[in-house]
């Protein structure tokens, strides 16, 4: 799974899931084993790739809900995987303004139908963050995470295995997801800041599907008549090495924090370039957005970035997704991203022009 954003739970909020989980031959109750205390990270280990695999190439469909902030949002996912086309994901919206998207390795359509609006463009560069194969690479993983296979719970009457990664920092927050052990699925991810549960990703329906099902790669949109934009940027990947040369460098990250991407885009605000370089440790990602303006100098290095109505970010948890700016020398730099405020901090705080500044 790559493309399913993830959805979030606010402090205090209760959800009670009474729904069943089917396999493509019908109904199917698994029994819940005996209760069993937490055992070293090497069953653990195992299990996070087998799910990463499963969730990669398994062909399924289900309804996940999401949940953020004390909101929740529900999608349909269709998820298929062969050898020709590889992996594809078609998402509906099922509540709030409804919208739908359709992903490949060729490229993403994302259609909001009330609004007669259509992007069509490239693949993103780097994952969401219900990105399964993230969880894959343990073996970096473990040198900033506890992992540790912990007891059984149940989600959607379907008993699961909780695996837990605890960060052995303060620049990263903590997951734990829940993993059926006989198919590997996996059916709960949370995100945690200490002991606060930030968001929720819950499949509340799921269906195991023997064949392909084609038809449900194929927008159920008409889309005639609909304004069309094309974002026909060439994917990162495909660009040589030498192609964009950023104009700025981190001279400080978190440990275990590297540049993935650089991209050179043009801003949706103000139409000027922008330079927007991705760093993750391979489950939290930041971007950095880097453009001039005017009125930089208004807001203190690393300083999380105001509310236009508050002037100040407001006290109910809002999901992981934090937000943090600088302003240095005539630029405004912008870190957005699914890690710890303090992390994008430092990111920020290290950011300084190079020779190949214009």
């Amino acid at each position: 799974m790559r493309l399913n954003p993830l959805f979030s739970v606010g402090v205090g909020f209760i959800f009670v899931l009474a729904v069943g989980v089917a396999q493509a031959e019908g109904e199917v109750v698994f029994p819940m084993p005996e209760s069993v205390p937490s055992v070293a990270d090497e069953d653990a280990v195992l299990l996070l790739k087998r799910m990463a695999a499963a969730m990669q190439t398994t062909n399924y469909e289900g309804l996940l809900l999401h949940m953020r902030g004390g909101e929740a949002r529900s999608m349909r996912v269709f998820h298929r995987y062969d050898a020709e086309h590889g992996e594809r994901e078609h998402l509906l919206s099922l509540d709030g303004k409804p919208f739908e998207v359709i992903q490949d390795a060729n490229g993403c359509t994302c259609v909001w139908p009330q609004a007669r609006f259509m992007v069509v463009g490239q693949t993103p560069a780097f994952n969401g963050r219900l990105s399964t194969e993230r969880f894959a690479e343990t073996r970096t993983l473990s040198s900033f995470y506890t992992i540790t296979r912990q007891d059984y719970a149940r989600v959607g009457g379907m008993a699961c295995r909780l695996v837990k990664l605890e960060p052995k920092d303060a620049y990263r927050f903590g997951y734990r997801l829940c993993i059926h052990e006989s198919s590997a699925m996996l059916l709960n991810l949370e995100v945690f800041d200490g002991d606060r549960r930030l968001e929720l990703s819950q499949f509340t329906q799921l269906r195991v599907q023997r064949g392909e099902g084609a038809d449900d790669m194929r927008l159920f949109t008409n889309t005639d008549g609909f304004r069309i934009v094309k974002d026909m940027r060439p994917a990162p990947a495909a660009q040589p090495p030498a192609s964009f040369q950023t104009s700025w460098v981190a001279t400080q990250l978190p440990q275990g924090y590297l540049l993935r991407s650089a991209e050179l885009r043009t801003s949706p605000h103000t139409q000027k370039p922008l330079e927007q370089l991705i760093f993750s440790d391979g489950l939290g990602s930041v971007s950095v957005f880097i453009e001039r303006f005017e009125g930089a100098g208004l807001i203190p290095p690393s300083h999380p970035a105001p509310p236009p109505e508050a002037g100040r970010l407001p006290p109910p948890p809002r999901g992981v997704m934090q937000r943090v700016v600088r302003d240095a020398d005539g630029y405004r730099l912008t870190a957005v991203g699914d890690a710890p405020e303090a992390a994008m901090r430092m990111m920020l705080d290290g950011m300084q022009p190079t020779s190949a500044r214009p």
